[in-house]
């Protein structure tokens, strides 16, 4: 009975021994609060009594430790003094005006532009197709004095004579010109056949077309070709002498009157 009551004894020293280690070496250390401070102690999520031994809550923000200041070094660090962006005052430039597209420049427009001015002489004639296609896409301005000014700007974006053999329209985009065929000795132009005998036709002339005076070939629309062999003041009576160089010239001559029937035309054949 000694024995066994003698073990029951050093056992219970050891156990009250153990606690008061425990108490000594760790309960400080669970009832420390997160914070550092005297506040509620956590155990589980579960506060511990607060003043006068009443429970409470735990206070969600007692446990959130304070954010550190903003680092303007770092910038992944927010700046809580930031003005935020989907927050702020509308700029009041926004939305800024946007300037309009360059228009788009269209040389051939500006040619035609360009020559759109009454006594201006381009190097311009048809070609003799049936399309009226133009020796040229735009107006070639040169000298009036100039061999190639086969053309004058008579008037612009007005009436044109287009029935008169002096005259031609040509036009491109909101500019339409009127020229006026500058005639000169030795100039060649393309005619059909409308008449007349194999040895004596009549000729109707396209007096706005050109044509090498030594052309093979030419334009499947005309028979042939013709030189202006002289330029005059319409008479006020026609006759068949009106065109003849010399008394006694035997020349087959072909003759238009142009510009409303002031001015005369005379051609015959090239010479080959």
């Amino acid at each position: 009975m000694t024995g066994e009551s003698q073990s029951t004894t050093n056992g219970s020293l050891v156990l009250a021994l153990a606690a008061v280690l425990f108490a000594v070496a760790f309960l400080p250390f669970l009832l420390e609060d997160d914070s550092g401070g005297g506040g509620t102690a956590f155990t589980g999520g579960v506060a511990t009594a607060g003043p006068g031994d009443t429970p409470r809550l735990p206070d969600a923000s007692a446990t959130r430790r304070a954010a550190p200041p903003a680092d303007a070094s770092d910038p992944d660090t927010e700046d809580p003094d930031a003005e935020d962006p989907y927050t702020a005052a509308p700029d009041p430039t926004y939305p800024r005006p946007v300037a309009p597209p360059a228009p788009v420049r269209d040389p051939r427009q500006e040619a035609f532009e360009a020559a759109a001015r009454v006594g201006t002489c381009l190097n311009a004639y048809l070609l003799g197709d049936s399309a009226g296609t133009w020796n040229s896409e735009v107006p070639r301005q040169v000298p009036c004095g100039a061999w190639e000014a086969y053309a004058r700007v008579a008037g612009v974006n007005g009436t044109c004579p287009t029935a008169d053999a002096g005259y031609a329209r040509w036009g491109y985009g909101n500019v339409s010109l009127c020229l006026e065929r500058q005639f000169k000795q030795g100039q060649c132009f393309l005619v059909s056949r409308e008449g007349g005998t194999s040895s004596d036709p009549q000729y109707s002339g396209n007096l706005f077309t050109w044509a090498d005076c030594g052309a093979q070939r030419i334009p499947v629309e005309y028979d042939s070709i013709l030189v202006i062999t002289n330029v005059y003041r319409a008479p006020s009576t026609l006759t068949d002498s009106m065109c003849r160089r010399a008394a006694n010239d035997r020349t087959r001559y072909w003759y238009w009157l142009a510009r409303n029937n002031s001015t005369l035309i005379c051609a015959t054949y090239p010479a080959r």
